[in-house]
Protein backbone atom coordinates (compact mmCIF):
# COMPACT_ATOMS: atom_id res chain seq x y z
CA UNK A 1 0.00 0.00 0.00
CA UNK A 2 1.28 3.54 -1.18
CA UNK A 3 1.90 6.09 1.86
CA UNK A 4 -0.31 8.91 2.28
CA UNK A 5 0.24 12.45 3.33
CA UNK A 6 -2.82 14.39 4.05
CA UNK A 7 -1.96 17.85 4.06
CA UNK A 8 -2.58 21.47 5.48
CA UNK A 9 -5.67 21.24 6.91
CA UNK A 10 -7.28 21.76 10.02
CA UNK A 11 -6.52 18.73 12.58
CA UNK A 12 -9.12 18.07 15.42
CA UNK A 13 -8.17 15.05 17.12
CA UNK A 14 -10.09 15.38 20.69
CA UNK A 15 -8.21 12.63 22.32
CA UNK A 16 -5.10 14.18 21.79
CA UNK A 17 -6.36 17.50 22.64
CA UNK A 18 -5.34 18.68 19.19
CA UNK A 19 -7.00 21.40 16.98
CA UNK A 20 -4.10 22.88 14.94
CA UNK A 21 -2.92 23.33 11.14
CA UNK A 22 -0.89 20.13 10.07
CA UNK A 23 -0.34 17.12 8.08
CA UNK A 24 -1.18 13.40 9.02
CA UNK A 25 1.08 11.13 7.15
CA UNK A 26 -0.31 7.75 7.15
CA UNK A 27 2.26 4.72 6.46
CA UNK A 28 1.12 0.88 5.52
CA UNK A 29 -2.66 1.92 6.83
CA UNK A 30 -1.31 3.56 9.83
CA UNK A 31 -1.23 6.65 11.55
CA UNK A 32 3.16 7.54 10.97
CA UNK A 33 3.07 11.08 12.35
CA UNK A 34 1.23 14.54 12.91
CA UNK A 35 2.86 17.79 12.64
CA UNK A 36 2.90 20.55 10.49
CA UNK A 37 5.25 20.62 7.67
CA UNK A 38 5.71 17.08 6.97
CA UNK A 39 7.50 15.85 4.07
CA UNK A 40 6.87 12.30 2.76
CA UNK A 41 8.58 11.79 -0.41
CA UNK A 42 6.66 9.19 -2.85
CA UNK A 43 3.17 9.76 -1.16
CA UNK A 44 0.35 10.24 -2.76
CA UNK A 45 -0.86 13.80 -1.56
CA UNK A 46 -4.85 14.54 -0.69
CA UNK A 47 -4.42 18.06 -0.05
CA UNK A 48 -6.71 19.37 2.67
CA UNK A 49 -6.22 23.06 2.63
CA UNK A 50 -8.83 25.42 4.28
CA UNK A 51 -10.73 21.92 5.22
CA UNK A 52 -11.11 19.95 8.49
CA UNK A 53 -8.83 16.95 9.11
CA UNK A 54 -10.93 14.41 11.72
CA UNK A 55 -10.57 10.59 12.78
CA UNK A 56 -13.57 9.07 10.24
CA UNK A 57 -17.06 9.03 10.86
CA UNK A 58 -18.49 6.47 12.69
CA UNK A 59 -22.01 6.03 12.39
CA UNK A 60 -23.47 3.95 15.30
CA UNK A 61 -26.55 3.06 13.84
CA UNK A 62 -27.22 2.61 10.22
CA UNK A 63 -29.08 -0.15 7.75
CA UNK A 64 -26.42 -1.70 5.11
CA UNK A 65 -28.26 -4.47 3.88
CA UNK A 66 -29.87 -4.58 0.20
CA UNK A 67 -32.59 -7.47 0.99
CA UNK A 68 -34.81 -3.88 1.04
CA UNK A 69 -34.17 -0.97 -0.88
CA UNK A 70 -31.11 -1.40 -2.86
CA UNK A 71 -27.84 -2.28 -2.77
CA UNK A 72 -26.17 0.64 -2.42
CA UNK A 73 -25.84 2.02 0.98
CA UNK A 74 -21.93 1.23 1.26
CA UNK A 75 -20.99 3.78 -1.67
CA UNK A 76 -23.81 6.43 0.13
CA UNK A 77 -22.28 6.15 3.25
CA UNK A 78 -18.62 6.80 1.70
CA UNK A 79 -20.22 9.46 -0.03
CA UNK A 80 -20.84 11.21 3.35
CA UNK A 81 -17.26 10.93 4.82
CA UNK A 82 -18.45 7.43 6.93
CA UNK A 83 -15.41 5.19 7.39
CA UNK A 84 -17.47 2.89 9.95
CA UNK A 85 -21.06 1.80 11.13
CA UNK A 86 -22.81 0.02 13.25
CA UNK A 87 -25.55 -1.98 11.10
CA UNK A 88 -28.45 -2.46 13.00
CA UNK A 89 -30.22 -5.13 12.08
CA UNK A 90 -28.83 -7.05 8.99
CA UNK A 91 -29.54 -9.45 7.71
CA UNK A 92 -25.97 -10.25 8.65
CA UNK A 93 -25.47 -12.96 5.60
CA UNK A 94 -27.10 -11.16 3.24
CA UNK A 95 -24.74 -8.03 4.20
CA UNK A 96 -21.56 -10.53 3.71
CA UNK A 97 -22.80 -11.74 0.40
CA UNK A 98 -23.16 -8.69 -0.70
CA UNK A 99 -19.67 -7.25 -0.41
CA UNK A 100 -17.94 -8.32 -3.85
CA UNK A 101 -20.87 -5.46 -5.43
CA UNK A 102 -22.08 -3.63 -2.90
CA UNK A 103 -18.48 -2.81 -0.91
CA UNK A 104 -17.07 0.98 -0.60
CA UNK A 105 -14.12 0.48 1.20
CA UNK A 106 -15.69 0.92 4.65
CA UNK A 107 -16.13 -1.33 8.17
CA UNK A 108 -19.07 -2.40 9.32
CA UNK A 109 -20.24 -4.14 12.28
CA UNK A 110 -23.51 -6.29 12.51
CA UNK A 111 -26.17 -6.65 14.79
CA UNK A 112 -28.48 -9.24 13.80
CA UNK A 113 -32.63 -8.32 13.95
CA UNK A 114 -34.52 -10.27 16.24
CA UNK A 115 -37.49 -10.87 14.54
CA UNK A 116 -40.25 -13.68 14.04
CA UNK A 117 -40.90 -15.11 10.72
CA UNK A 118 -37.06 -13.87 9.66
CA UNK A 119 -34.86 -15.32 12.60
CA UNK A 120 -37.18 -16.48 15.29
CA UNK A 121 -39.86 -19.28 15.08
CA UNK A 122 -42.19 -16.96 16.99
CA UNK A 123 -42.57 -13.49 19.19
CA UNK A 124 -42.43 -15.98 22.05
CA UNK A 125 -38.96 -17.48 22.04
CA UNK A 126 -37.85 -20.23 24.43
CA UNK A 127 -34.35 -19.14 26.31
CA UNK A 128 -32.63 -21.96 23.67
CA UNK A 129 -33.98 -20.47 20.88
CA UNK A 130 -32.98 -16.82 22.58
CA UNK A 131 -29.58 -17.79 22.77
CA UNK A 132 -29.18 -19.90 19.91
CA UNK A 133 -29.83 -16.47 17.74
CA UNK A 134 -26.94 -14.81 19.93
CA UNK A 135 -24.58 -17.74 19.41
CA UNK A 136 -24.99 -18.60 15.74
CA UNK A 137 -24.80 -14.66 15.28
CA UNK A 138 -21.61 -14.15 17.02
CA UNK A 139 -20.01 -17.45 15.27
CA UNK A 140 -21.11 -15.86 12.07
CA UNK A 141 -19.21 -12.61 12.55
CA UNK A 142 -22.00 -10.92 14.34
CA UNK A 143 -21.85 -9.02 17.22
CA UNK A 144 -25.25 -8.98 18.89
CA UNK A 145 -28.65 -8.64 18.36
CA UNK A 146 -31.66 -5.95 17.64
CA UNK A 147 -34.74 -5.78 18.95
CA UNK A 148 -37.12 -4.30 16.50
CA UNK A 149 -40.19 -3.42 19.18
CA UNK A 150 -41.20 -0.15 16.99
CA UNK A 151 -42.11 -2.41 13.83
CA UNK A 152 -42.15 -5.92 15.45
CA UNK A 153 -43.11 -6.07 19.03
CA UNK A 154 -42.75 -7.91 21.35
CA UNK A 155 -44.09 -8.43 25.02
CA UNK A 156 -41.97 -7.05 27.71
CA UNK A 157 -40.82 -10.23 29.51
CA UNK A 158 -39.41 -11.28 26.23
CA UNK A 159 -37.04 -8.12 25.59
CA UNK A 160 -36.10 -7.98 29.24
CA UNK A 161 -34.46 -12.08 28.66
CA UNK A 162 -33.07 -11.08 25.98
CA UNK A 163 -31.20 -8.43 27.25
CA UNK A 164 -30.15 -10.88 30.40
CA UNK A 165 -29.07 -13.35 27.45
CA UNK A 166 -26.94 -11.10 25.71
CA UNK A 167 -25.29 -10.54 28.95
CA UNK A 168 -24.56 -13.67 29.56
CA UNK A 169 -23.09 -14.04 26.26
CA UNK A 170 -20.83 -10.89 26.29
CA UNK A 171 -22.91 -10.04 23.01
CA UNK A 172 -24.03 -6.51 21.76
CA UNK A 173 -27.84 -5.82 22.45
CA UNK A 174 -30.08 -2.92 20.79
CA UNK A 175 -33.35 -1.99 20.98
CA UNK A 176 -35.46 0.29 18.73
CA UNK A 177 -37.84 0.61 21.85
CA UNK A 178 -41.29 -0.33 21.61
CA UNK A 179 -43.52 -3.46 23.33
CA UNK A 180 -46.53 -5.14 23.10
CA UNK A 181 -48.31 -2.72 25.57
CA UNK A 182 -46.30 0.82 24.83
CA UNK A 183 -45.11 1.50 21.01
CA UNK A 184 -41.73 3.24 20.26
CA UNK A 185 -42.59 6.42 22.43
CA UNK A 186 -41.41 7.71 25.66
CA UNK A 187 -43.19 5.25 27.44
CA UNK A 188 -41.84 2.07 25.55
CA UNK A 189 -38.69 4.02 26.67
CA UNK A 190 -39.62 3.79 30.04
CA UNK A 191 -39.71 0.21 29.72
CA UNK A 192 -36.59 -0.62 27.95
CA UNK A 193 -34.89 1.21 30.76
CA UNK A 194 -36.62 -1.09 33.39
CA UNK A 195 -36.22 -3.99 31.23
CA UNK A 196 -32.33 -3.36 31.42
CA UNK A 197 -32.80 -3.42 34.97
CA UNK A 198 -28.67 -1.93 35.24
CA UNK A 199 -27.31 -4.30 32.18
CA UNK A 200 -25.95 -2.89 29.10
CA UNK A 201 -28.42 -1.89 26.24
CA UNK A 202 -27.87 0.22 23.38
CA UNK A 203 -31.44 1.95 23.06
CA UNK A 204 -31.50 3.15 19.47
CA UNK A 205 -31.99 6.37 18.39
CA UNK A 206 -33.22 8.18 21.26
CA UNK A 207 -35.02 11.48 18.95
CA UNK A 208 -37.71 8.69 17.61
CA UNK A 209 -39.12 8.59 20.86
CA UNK A 210 -39.26 12.30 21.44
CA UNK A 211 -41.95 13.16 18.61
CA UNK A 212 -44.80 14.58 20.80
CA UNK A 213 -46.62 11.48 20.88
CA UNK A 214 -47.20 11.26 24.12
CA UNK A 215 -46.90 15.11 25.47
CA UNK A 216 -44.85 17.44 23.45
CA UNK A 217 -41.25 16.46 22.32
CA UNK A 218 -39.66 19.07 24.60
CA UNK A 219 -41.09 17.27 27.63
CA UNK A 220 -40.39 13.44 26.53
CA UNK A 221 -36.73 14.98 25.53
CA UNK A 222 -36.46 16.06 28.83
CA UNK A 223 -37.50 13.08 30.23
CA UNK A 224 -35.35 11.61 28.10
CA UNK A 225 -31.99 13.22 28.93
CA UNK A 226 -33.01 12.37 32.94
CA UNK A 227 -33.52 8.81 32.16
CA UNK A 228 -30.33 8.28 30.39
CA UNK A 229 -28.30 10.09 33.28
CA UNK A 230 -30.32 8.18 35.56
CA UNK A 231 -29.13 4.79 33.89
CA UNK A 232 -25.21 5.31 32.80
CA UNK A 233 -24.97 1.75 31.29
CA UNK A 234 -27.03 2.41 28.39
CA UNK A 235 -25.55 3.41 25.42
CA UNK A 236 -27.78 5.53 23.09
CA UNK A 237 -27.50 7.52 19.89
CA UNK A 238 -29.66 10.27 17.75
CA UNK A 239 -30.19 11.43 14.40
CA UNK A 240 -30.09 14.78 13.16
CA UNK A 241 -32.30 14.46 9.97
CA UNK A 242 -35.89 15.17 10.41
CA UNK A 243 -36.06 12.25 8.07
CA UNK A 244 -37.50 8.47 9.95
CA UNK A 245 -37.19 5.46 7.88
CA UNK A 246 -39.90 2.87 7.32
CA UNK A 247 -40.84 -0.26 5.38
CA UNK A 248 -43.82 0.90 3.50
CA UNK A 249 -45.38 -2.47 2.68
CA UNK A 250 -49.10 -3.19 3.03
CA UNK A 251 -50.96 -6.57 3.79
CA UNK A 252 -54.63 -7.13 3.88
CA UNK A 253 -55.28 -3.47 3.34
CA UNK A 254 -53.09 -2.07 6.16
CA UNK A 255 -49.15 -1.18 6.46
CA UNK A 256 -47.49 -3.88 7.71
CA UNK A 257 -45.05 -2.63 10.59
CA UNK A 258 -46.29 0.07 13.81
CA UNK A 259 -43.71 2.81 12.84
CA UNK A 260 -45.66 3.77 9.42
CA UNK A 261 -48.92 3.38 11.07
CA UNK A 262 -47.38 5.77 14.11
CA UNK A 263 -46.48 8.11 10.96
CA UNK A 264 -49.46 8.20 9.69
CA UNK A 265 -51.86 8.85 12.41
CA UNK A 266 -49.24 11.59 13.48
CA UNK A 267 -49.94 13.54 10.10
CA UNK A 268 -53.45 12.70 10.08
CA UNK A 269 -54.17 9.84 7.91
CA UNK A 270 -55.78 7.04 8.34
CA UNK A 271 -53.18 4.05 9.12
CA UNK A 272 -54.62 2.07 6.40
CA UNK A 273 -53.17 1.56 2.45
CA UNK A 274 -55.53 4.11 1.40
CA UNK A 275 -54.07 6.47 3.71
CA UNK A 276 -50.63 5.77 2.59
CA UNK A 277 -51.28 6.20 -1.10
CA UNK A 278 -52.89 9.25 -0.03
CA UNK A 279 -49.68 9.95 2.36
CA UNK A 280 -47.62 9.31 -0.83
CA UNK A 281 -49.92 11.46 -3.49
CA UNK A 282 -49.26 14.77 -0.95
CA UNK A 283 -46.17 14.27 -0.61
CA UNK A 284 -46.15 13.62 3.47
CA UNK A 285 -44.12 10.41 2.62
CA UNK A 286 -41.25 9.87 0.31
CA UNK A 287 -40.32 6.66 -1.40
CA UNK A 288 -37.18 5.40 -1.58
CA UNK A 289 -35.80 4.90 -5.08
CA UNK A 290 -32.96 3.28 -6.50
CA UNK A 291 -31.36 4.94 -9.43
CA UNK A 292 -28.40 2.52 -10.40
CA UNK A 293 -25.72 4.38 -7.83
CA UNK A 294 -27.59 5.49 -4.66
CA UNK A 295 -30.91 5.54 -3.37
CA UNK A 296 -33.22 8.74 -3.68
CA UNK A 297 -36.48 9.80 -2.32
CA UNK A 298 -38.83 10.42 -4.75
CA UNK A 299 -42.42 12.18 -4.21
CA UNK A 300 -46.04 12.40 -5.03
CA UNK A 301 -47.08 10.78 -8.47
CA UNK A 302 -43.92 9.43 -9.08
CA UNK A 303 -43.36 7.98 -5.57
CA UNK A 304 -46.74 6.42 -5.62
CA UNK A 305 -46.54 5.08 -8.95
CA UNK A 306 -43.02 3.29 -8.08
CA UNK A 307 -44.94 2.23 -4.82
CA UNK A 308 -47.65 0.64 -7.04
CA UNK A 309 -45.11 -0.85 -9.48
CA UNK A 310 -43.05 -2.59 -6.68
CA UNK A 311 -46.43 -3.58 -5.10
CA UNK A 312 -45.76 -1.89 -1.71
CA UNK A 313 -42.16 -4.00 -1.42
CA UNK A 314 -40.42 -0.32 -0.37
CA UNK A 315 -39.08 1.35 1.80
CA UNK A 316 -39.41 5.50 2.34
CA UNK A 317 -39.50 8.30 5.13
CA UNK A 318 -41.08 10.72 6.72
CA UNK A 319 -40.74 14.15 7.86
CA UNK A 320 -41.52 13.04 11.73
CA UNK A 321 -38.94 14.33 13.92
CA UNK A 322 -39.09 17.66 15.59
CA UNK A 323 -36.19 20.06 15.64
CA UNK A 324 -36.48 21.02 19.40
CA UNK A 325 -35.99 17.83 20.21
CA UNK A 326 -33.12 16.41 17.92
CA UNK A 327 -31.22 19.86 19.01
CA UNK A 328 -31.71 18.96 22.79
CA UNK A 329 -31.07 15.73 22.58
CA UNK A 330 -27.18 16.51 20.38
CA UNK A 331 -26.18 18.56 23.36
CA UNK A 332 -27.19 17.70 26.44
CA UNK A 333 -24.83 17.14 29.15
CA UNK A 334 -24.17 15.33 32.01
CA UNK A 335 -22.82 16.70 35.15
CA UNK A 336 -19.14 15.67 34.47
CA UNK A 337 -19.56 17.34 30.83
CA UNK A 338 -19.91 14.26 29.00
CA UNK A 339 -22.81 13.90 26.24
CA UNK A 340 -25.93 12.56 27.52
CA UNK A 341 -26.49 10.83 23.91
CA UNK A 342 -23.53 9.33 23.58
CA UNK A 343 -23.02 9.42 19.80
CA UNK A 344 -24.57 10.65 16.24
CA UNK A 345 -26.22 8.30 14.22
CA UNK A 346 -28.04 8.52 11.21
CA UNK A 347 -30.27 5.43 11.20
CA UNK A 348 -29.26 5.80 7.41
CA UNK A 349 -26.74 4.22 5.08
CA UNK A 350 -29.38 2.96 2.50
CA UNK A 351 -31.46 5.81 3.77
CA UNK A 352 -30.39 9.23 2.16
CA UNK A 353 -30.20 10.85 5.54
CA UNK A 354 -26.66 10.60 5.80
CA UNK A 355 -26.21 14.12 7.29
CA UNK A 356 -23.54 13.56 10.47
CA UNK A 357 -21.23 15.58 8.96
CA UNK A 358 -23.90 18.44 7.20
CA UNK A 359 -26.35 19.01 9.92
CA UNK A 360 -23.25 18.26 12.97
CA UNK A 361 -21.57 21.23 11.60
CA UNK A 362 -25.00 23.10 12.17
CA UNK A 363 -24.01 22.44 15.13
CA UNK A 364 -20.94 23.77 15.84
CA UNK A 365 -22.06 27.03 13.65
CA UNK A 366 -24.71 27.84 16.22
CA UNK A 367 -22.58 27.17 19.10
CA UNK A 368 -24.14 24.16 20.47
CA UNK A 369 -20.85 22.20 20.26
CA UNK A 370 -17.30 23.05 19.53
CA UNK A 371 -15.64 21.18 16.43
CA UNK A 372 -13.82 18.86 19.22
CA UNK A 373 -16.73 18.31 20.45
CA UNK A 374 -18.61 17.46 17.13
CA UNK A 375 -15.87 14.74 16.44
CA UNK A 376 -15.99 13.24 19.71
CA UNK A 377 -19.27 12.40 19.33
CA UNK A 378 -18.91 11.47 15.79
CA UNK A 379 -16.15 9.53 15.82
CA UNK A 380 -14.32 8.88 19.06
CA UNK A 381 -17.94 8.00 21.18
CA UNK A 382 -18.46 5.23 18.92
CA UNK A 383 -15.01 3.76 18.61
CA UNK A 384 -14.85 3.48 22.25
CA UNK A 385 -18.18 1.72 22.06
CA UNK A 386 -17.56 -0.88 20.13
CA UNK A 387 -14.22 -1.44 21.77
CA UNK A 388 -11.96 -0.10 18.60
CA UNK A 389 -9.05 0.95 20.71
CA UNK A 390 -7.17 1.89 16.91
CA UNK A 391 -9.88 4.35 16.01
CA UNK A 392 -11.45 7.51 17.02
CA UNK A 393 -8.21 9.39 16.85
CA UNK A 394 -5.27 9.80 15.02
CA UNK A 395 -2.46 9.47 17.70
CA UNK A 396 0.90 8.00 16.31
CA UNK A 397 -0.53 3.94 15.46
CA UNK A 398 -3.97 4.22 15.13
CA UNK A 399 -5.50 3.23 11.95
CA UNK A 400 -5.73 5.50 9.36
CA UNK A 401 -9.68 6.46 8.86
CA UNK A 402 -10.13 9.91 8.22
CA UNK A 403 -12.63 12.04 7.43
CA UNK A 404 -11.84 15.10 5.49
CA UNK A 405 -14.58 17.99 6.00
CA UNK A 406 -15.16 21.15 3.89
CA UNK A 407 -16.87 23.78 6.91
CA UNK A 408 -18.23 26.22 4.35
CA UNK A 409 -19.79 23.72 1.98
CA UNK A 410 -20.79 21.50 4.94
CA UNK A 411 -19.96 18.23 3.45
CA UNK A 412 -17.28 15.33 3.46
CA UNK A 413 -14.94 16.02 0.87
CA UNK A 414 -13.11 12.94 1.48
CA UNK A 415 -13.30 9.44 2.96
CA UNK A 416 -10.03 7.52 3.98
CA UNK A 417 -10.03 4.18 5.29
CA UNK A 418 -7.02 2.56 6.62
CA UNK A 419 -5.07 4.80 4.49
CA UNK A 420 -6.33 4.30 1.55
CA UNK A 421 -9.05 7.20 -0.05
CA UNK A 422 -12.34 5.97 -0.55
CA UNK A 423 -13.87 8.90 -1.79
CA UNK A 424 -12.55 12.26 -2.65
CA UNK A 425 -14.69 15.13 -3.61
CA UNK A 426 -17.42 13.17 -5.11
CA UNK A 427 -15.54 10.31 -6.89
CA UNK A 428 -16.30 6.54 -5.37
CA UNK A 429 -12.63 4.59 -5.06
CA UNK A 430 -13.14 2.62 -2.90
CA UNK A 431 -14.05 -1.53 -3.17
CA UNK A 432 -14.63 -4.28 -0.63
CA UNK A 433 -15.05 -4.54 3.43
CA UNK A 434 -13.82 -4.78 6.78
CA UNK A 435 -16.42 -6.78 8.87
CA UNK A 436 -15.65 -5.76 12.45
CA UNK A 437 -16.40 -9.19 14.59
CA UNK A 438 -16.79 -10.78 17.73
CA UNK A 439 -13.69 -12.67 18.45
CA UNK A 440 -15.80 -15.94 17.88
CA UNK A 441 -16.65 -14.96 14.81
CA UNK A 442 -13.17 -14.25 12.95
CA UNK A 443 -12.76 -17.86 11.77
CA UNK A 444 -15.89 -18.14 10.07
CA UNK A 445 -14.48 -15.06 8.20
CA UNK A 446 -11.20 -16.25 7.64
CA UNK A 447 -12.89 -19.54 5.88
CA UNK A 448 -14.64 -16.96 3.82
CA UNK A 449 -12.11 -15.16 2.84
CA UNK A 450 -13.37 -12.11 4.12
CA UNK A 451 -11.37 -9.38 5.86
CA UNK A 452 -12.20 -8.22 9.60
CA UNK A 453 -11.37 -6.87 12.42
CA UNK A 454 -11.92 -8.34 15.93
CA UNK A 455 -12.53 -5.59 18.07
CA UNK A 456 -12.28 -6.08 22.02
CA UNK A 457 -14.71 -8.10 24.63
CA UNK A 458 -17.79 -6.10 25.43
CA UNK A 459 -16.90 -4.23 28.68
CA UNK A 460 -19.95 -2.92 30.00
CA UNK A 461 -18.29 -0.79 33.11
CA UNK A 462 -16.89 1.11 29.80
CA UNK A 463 -20.04 2.84 29.11
CA UNK A 464 -19.41 4.41 32.71
CA UNK A 465 -16.40 6.33 31.45
CA UNK A 466 -17.21 8.64 29.10
CA UNK A 467 -15.25 10.99 27.50
CA UNK A 468 -15.31 14.79 27.97
CA UNK A 469 -13.73 16.91 26.22
CA UNK A 470 -10.80 19.14 27.47
CA UNK A 471 -10.96 17.12 30.55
Amino acid sequence: MKDLLIAGGRVVDPLNGRDELADVFISDGKVARVAPGLDALGADILDARGKVVMPGVIDMHAHMRTVLGHPHAQRMVALAGVTTVLDMAGPLENILESIPTSGSGINIAVVEAAREGLTLKSSRPDAAERRGLIEKTLESGGIGVKLLGGHFPMDLDICAAFIEDAARCSAWVAWHVGNTVHGSNIEGMRDAVEAADGRFLHVAHINSYCRGQVRNEVDESLEAIALLKAHPQIFSESYLSPLNGTRLAVKNGVPTTEVTKTCLRRLGYQPTAEGLQQAILDEKAGVLADDGRIGRLIYGREALDYWKKKQSAVVGSFSVNPAASRFLLAQAKRDDGSFVVDAFSTDGGSYPRNVIVENGLLLVAFGALTMSEFVAKASLAGARALGLPAKGHLSEGADGDVTVVDVPARRAAATVVGGRVIMNEGALLGNGTTIICDARGADALARRGIAHVVKEPLQPERFRERFVCGA
